[in-house]
């Protein structure tokens, strides 16, 4: 039997999120004009610790490093070059969302945070859900609304995680652990040695774990021939000028 879900919220629905205190009373509280705000580096690490990083490709649709169809046949891509790479689209979305935004002249940094970060994610703001159970909330930016807004995040199933870390963004400044760069980064390359050499999903995605565990620790992976080491090398020099 089909179990049809309600895509209304009422009075019923909302969550009580004051029932948890917020880790951030000024980023949840304090409103900020919208010419001000950017993402916040709490938010780029929700984002980033989220989808991990792979210097190789991976994934059905073929990603690499922080996510993204680009560069996926580049000789393999550096923590560093991926978060450049990443940000620099990340910032490109962020501009796009502004312009979404209309009339709103002022925003907290975790209201424009959890938005941002559903935008990011969805393409869009104003819906929350899928086909089963979706909530359009737009209304709810317009009136400032943000306990609705953000129950709607969590009831609506979809992305059930993320959806969940963005309304405790919203409502508590609630971030979840920072995970610093440095070890997302070593949480990389200790996956190539779990999955090297034959747990990779082509000789592609292979070859460029070889080189980028190189170009991070300056050591080869066990068994490799003379001749891929020596190429590693030169691939190395060629890409850092060395």
């Amino acid at each position: 039997m089909e179990i049809k879900l309600s895509s209304i919220l009422t009075d019923n629905d909302l969550i009580e999120f004051d029932l948890y205190t917020k880790k951030s009373t000024t980023m949840v509280d304090d409103p900020k004009l919208l010419k001000n705000l950017e993402a916040s580096s709490s938010l780029i690490n929700f984002i980033i610790r989220e989808q991990e990083w792979r210097g190789y490709q991976y994934g059905t649709g073929l990603l690499i490093g922080y996510g993204t169809t680009e560069l996926v046949n580049d000789i393999g891509i550096t923590e560093a070059e991926a978060f450049s790479f990443w940000i620099d689209r990340f910032k490109s979305t962020e501009r796009k969302f502004k312009s979404l935004l209309g009339n709103i002249s002022e925003l907290t940094q975790t209201q424009y945070d959890a938005m941002l970060s559903l935008y990011y994610h969805t393409g869009d703001i104003f819906s929350v859900g899928s086909g089963v159970r979706k909530f359009q909330i737009k209304q709810y930016i317009e009136s400032k609304q943000w306990q609705y807004y953000a129950s709607a995040l969590v009831l609506s199933g979809f992305q059930r995680n993320i959806r969940q870390g963005e309304a405790k963004i919203m409502m508590l400044g609630d971030y979840g652990r920072t995970k610093d760069r440095s070890i997302i980064k070593a949480e990389g390359i200790q996956k190539i040695r779990q999955l090297y050499p034959n747990r990779f999903i082509n000789d592609t995605a292979r070859e460029q774990a070889e080189y980028v565990y190189y170009a991070e620790t300056k050591r080869f992976l066990p068994k490799m021939s003379q001749t891929r080491m020596r190429k590693i090398i030169a691939l190395y020099k060629e890409k850092t000028n060395t």
